[in-house]
């Protein structure tokens, strides 16, 4: 057998007798090793790129151009004329406000897209209000016990549960200033 030149994958150059090398077959996915690519030296240069950051580290496709465009476009002043008035508005506030005069002048698939948007806009701030809501109530809940504990009342009263009023309808909470009888 003869022998073969080769850089090998460690950096260094030598000769090599391909019998005693036997456990390097040649074949399909295994060329020969004077053929293969060093180590550190991509197979296809001029490939695909590499991902920039951490894999999950933004939305698919947030670094597209044409996102940023699309927001820049829906948040741009534009002039809106009713009758004798002109209005500077952002093209989003102008399509909404066009899209609610359509509704008003008879346009159905204007009323009901109108009425989609604002019920699912109600929707979205119901929940955001229960949410914060919770969170509140649990915690003045916390601190009602913390108050309890300290202030030694062992019959469950807090002195000052008078002083927070929670509306459980619509979320809203009024905190009474200590002493007072006035809402705050």
């Amino acid at each position: 057998m003869s022998e073969h030149q080769f850089e090998s994958s460690e950096g260094t150059g030598g000769t090599v007798d391909a019998a005693a090398s036997s456990d390097w077959t040649i074949g399909k996915g295994k060329p020969p090793v004077e053929y293969q690519f060093p180590k550190g030296r991509s197979g296809n240069p001029a490939g695909r790129p590499r991902r920039s950051g951490a894999p999950g580290d933004r939305l698919r496709g947030s670094n597209e151009p044409t996102r940023q465009m699309i927001l820049d476009e829906a948040y741009r002043p534009v002039e809106m004329r009713e009758g004798d008035t002109v209005h500077n508005l952002s093209m989003n506030q102008a399509v909404f406000r066009a899209l609610g005069m359509a509704a008003l002048n008879g346009n159905q698939r204007a009323q009901e897209r109108w009425a989609a948007m604002v019920q699912a806009a109600e929707y979205e701030q119901k929940r955001a209000q229960l949410a914060i809501f919770n969170v509140i109530e649990r915690d003045e809940q916390e601190r009602a016990a913390k108050r309890r504990e300290r202030l030694g009342t062992e019959d469950g009263h807090d002195p000052y549960a008078e002083d927070i009023i929670i509306d459980q309808r619509s979320g809203s909470v009024v905190i009474r200033a200590v002493g007072d009888g006035d809402e705050t």
